[in-house]
This record gives C-alpha cells, structure tokens and sequence, in this order.
C-alpha cells in the first residue's frame, strides 16, 4: 500500500491535493511527523482576577521566582502552590484591556501596566513590590535593552502627558535613575528619550535581534535599534513601512529573531527584514478565528526544545479568554493548532522540589505530573499558563484528544474502492473514518469510525472519487506519520 504522509497543516490551500487538512492537538515535530500536545494543569491556588501577565526570573544565586498580575495585585509563586500577594500598598488599576509586562535587570524583577508607576521587586530582598524611581515613566511596554539600559516604550508622564509613539531609556546600568531628558545629568547618564515619527503607537520592544541591540514594533512601523554611545546613545532605524502588529503581546524575541502577529500574516523579522510565515498556509484561516476585539489577549511564547513559536488567542464567539493555540515549528516551517482553555501564556520556571516537598502537591497517586518531568527539576524552563480559573499550571498534563485530517487523495480520474485505512501511529487509542464527496462543490460526507483491528486497519467500505482519511488519536502515543489507504480503482472490484 501506498503511504500517504500527514504533510504540513495548510487549512488556507484547496482540499484537493492539500498536505494535511486538520491538525488538532498536535506539535509538528523536527523529523516531519506530529507529536502530542499535553494539556495545562494547573497546580496552584487562584488569582483573585483574570491573570493580565507574567513572568519567570531567576537571581544571581540560582533561586528561582514566578510572578503574575491581575486587575489590581501582583503576586509570586510561594511555597510550591501559593500565589502570594507582593503588591505595593496602594494596589494597582491596571486597564481592562491593558497587560502586566516584565523585565529582570540584575536581580531586580521590573513590572509595569501602564495606569500605575514601574514596579519594582529585588529577588532576595524585597517582600513586596514599590514604586521603581519617582522620574520614571508610566509604560505600557517595558525591556531590558543591552548593554544596559531598561527601556520603557508608550509612556505617560506629568509634563507631557500620553506619548504613545515614544521610547524612554534609564541611566547606563541604573534602572533606578531616569534623570529629566536634555539636561547635563541625563547626557552624562547617556539618558534619554525618542519620538519615532512613523507606525503609531509603540506595541512591543525586544531586545537583541540580528545583530541590532533591540527592535520596536509599532502598529504600522517596525524599527531597529542600534546603540551608538553618547551623545546619540541609541540610534534608530525604520526598516518596515506598514508592516506592525496589532496584539503587543503576540512578540516573541528567539535568540536571532523576533516573530510576532502583522497586520496580514505571522512574519519573522531578523533586524533588517520580516518574512511571511502563514500566507498560503494559515494566515486566513487562523485571521478569520481571532476575535479581534481582543488582541491584547493573544500571547505568544517559545518553546525551544521543540523549536516552537506558539500563539494562543480568543476565537470569535468565545468568551474572551485564550481557547485556540497555533504553532509553527522554526526548524521544519511546518503548523499545527490545539483548542485549549486560558487567560495567559508563558515560559515559567521551576523551582526544585524534593521528595518531602511534594506532599503540598498531594499523595503519589494523585501527583498532577509524572516523578521524572521536569517540573520537579530547579530552573527547568516549562510551557505554562493561568487557566480560566486564575490557577498557574503546565502544558504538562494529560495528551489531549488529537485529530489528524489529510487532504483529499490526490487522483480523479477515477472512482476509488476504500476498505481499510491504517494510521502510522505509535500508540495510543486510534480510530479512522473516510470524508468523501462525489465533486468540488459538494458537501462533505463522514463515514463511521471504526478502531484498528490485529493488522492495525480501520475498516472502511466506500466509493469515493474524492476522498480524504480522518485520524484521531487518544493516549499515550508519541509520533503520527501518516496513513496507508487499502484502495483500489472501483470497477477492478
């Protein structure tokens, strides 16, 4: 039997023809085949709000820390499964629709939702969060630009108000000290700010990508950032036109490059140009899903030990919480999507637990993850999130029920016989089924799953000229190559 391979998940191409129709609750995997996405298990206490942000950093000592905020608090991870608040006294008003974003400098831990002033939190000293310089801006983007400045970018501050298209950097290795721009101290501090002319507001700011010391991504502009030394400190570049983002959360900075959600396509951009990655693909398909009344919602985060960009957003019709994911593999340039429940996505860390220290997770027999993940090892970087239940947790759970759909055999010249579908899985519980139609332009028709039998085929008993193989997968399984279809032209029966 012929082997037909579950190729790239292109929803956006013609059914016919088509690589793979459907990829649910999967990862594309580097060798071309899918592996299981494993579901989010939280493992905390709740959040008093939906969580609007967080963050893994780790101090000079190894010591490692998580944080999140909501509405009005901040909070870290304690004691294994505590969300403890840290909040300053006065509490926070962060915006509906705005976002917690956070940076670490040193051992310092920098926070900053826009309505109130930069946080500040030093990892080894600090028991709550305050205020980080009385001179500094209000932001609603904040990084860590080298060789060593905070930058905070769409700013507000008393003497000139609301400055969304601006960046604004601190004194030279001092995150503390924002002296007033223009003035001698501030030259000397090699302090300062900039208005970039060109995009809108300010969306997100990377640091180093391509060789350019950060980026700025606007909503219509992209610029690249090289530091220059006094007096110019940081000299500015706009080397996209028209092309920005619409969700500042959906920028993911990866070692040589930054990808993030345009106006039209996902695109990776190098430090000098970006290059489409969904077109033709997913771009129109994924487009249409997302709610755009909540593109502050969508979070995107990497995952490199699979080579995974992954975007989680809200789908129209849902509730405004992260339900669908897209991920694209960087190595293979190969997509995949899953459904899942959640406010928020992003790297977090663990912090290392012994034996005796499990007991606040719950017995052995109803630990949420197996002994040997590398939740239990200190500082593992893990794919995590808040469920919608406020709860932090693991995209270490359970394998979630996956599907896989290839596009329609490619031969019409004929009428095929179909008897049998046999899934090239490695495990878990499969069962197949046959879509079928008898042209273009009719609807698609469904035939009963049925389970593999001794010699692993799903039975099947159809006449098709276009026909395509439905595959889902529960379980415990690690890597889906394709399908051989046990067909025949129909009049050699």
């Amino acid at each position: 039997m012929t082997v037909i391979p579950f190729a790239e998940w292109t929803p956006d191409a013609p059914d016919f023809g088509n690589g793979t129709t459907v990829a649910d609750g999967v990862i594309p995997r580097d060798d071309g085949s899918y592996g299981p996405f494993s579901g989010l298990t939280s493992f905390t206490d709740a959040l008093t709000a939906r969580c609007q942000g967080a963050f893994a950093g780790k101090d000079s000592a190894a010591n490692v820390a998580n944080f999140a905020g909501d509405a009005s608090k901040l909070y870290k991870l304690t004691s294994g499964v505590t969300m403890s608040d840290v909040s300053r006294t006065a509490g926070y008003a962060t915006p509906a629709e705005g976002s917690w974003r956070f940076c670490q400098f040193g051992n310092r831990v920098i926070a900053s939702n826009f309505n109130d002033e930069i946080q500040s939190y030093v990892l080894g000293t600090s028991s709550l969060f305050s205020n980080l310089a009385a001179a500094a801006p209000k932001a609603r983007q904040i990084t860590v630009i080298e060789p060593g400045f905070v930058m905070a970018g769409n700013t507000y501050d008393a003497g000139d108000g609301n400055k969304p298209n601006r960046v604004w950097w601190c004194e030279y290795l001092d995150p503390t000290s924002w002296p007033t721009p223009g003035t001698a101290a501030a030259q000397a501090a090699q302090s300062d700010f900039n208005d970039l002319p060109n995009g809108g507001w300010v969306q997100a700011i990377t640091g180093a990508v391509g060789g350019a010391s950060g980026a700025v991504f606007m909503e219509d502009a992209i610029y690249r950032m090289d530091y220059a030394g006094p007096p110019i400190v940081f000299q500015f570049s706009e080397v996209e036109k028209q092309n920005g983002t619409p969700a500042p959360n959906s920028v993911v900075n990866v070692g040589p490059f930054a990808a993030y959600l345009g106006n039209d396509d996902f695109y990776i951009f190098d430090g000098v140009k970006s290059v489409g990655i969904g077109s033709g693909k997913v771009a129109k398909y994924i487009y249409d899903s997302i709610d755009q009344n909540y593109y502050n919602r969508i979070w995107g985060v990497s995952d490199p030990v699979n080579k995974l960009l992954i975007w989680g957003y809200p789908s129209e019709g849902g509730n405004g919480n992260i339900d669908s994911i897209a991920m694209f593999n960087y190595a293979t340039k190969r997509w995949s999507s899953a459904s899942v429940d959640c406010e928020v996505l992003f790297r977090a860390r663990t912090s290392g637990y012994t034996l005796e220290q499990l007991d606040s997770f719950g017995t052995m027999e109803t630990l949420q993850y197996s002994l040997d993940s590398r939740v239990w090892t200190g500082g593992a970087l893990n794919l995590a999130g808040f469920t919608t239940a406020h709860k932090m947790g693991y995209f270490n759970g359970d394998k979630v029920a996956a599907t896989i759909e290839t596009g329609e055999f490619p031969d019409a010249q004929n009428m095929k016989y179909i008897d049998g579908i046999r899934p090239i899985v490695d495990g878990g519980t499969v069962t197949a089924c046959v879509g079928y139609r008898a042209n273009q332009s009719s609807a698609i028709t469904y035939t009963t799953a049925t389970s593999a039998d001794a010699d692993g085929v799903c039975s099947q008993r159809i006449s098709a000229r276009y026909a395509r193989a439905k595959v889902s997968i529960s379980g415990s399984w690690n890597q889906a190559v394709g399908i051989e279809p046990r067909m025949t032209d129909d009049g050699e029966r």
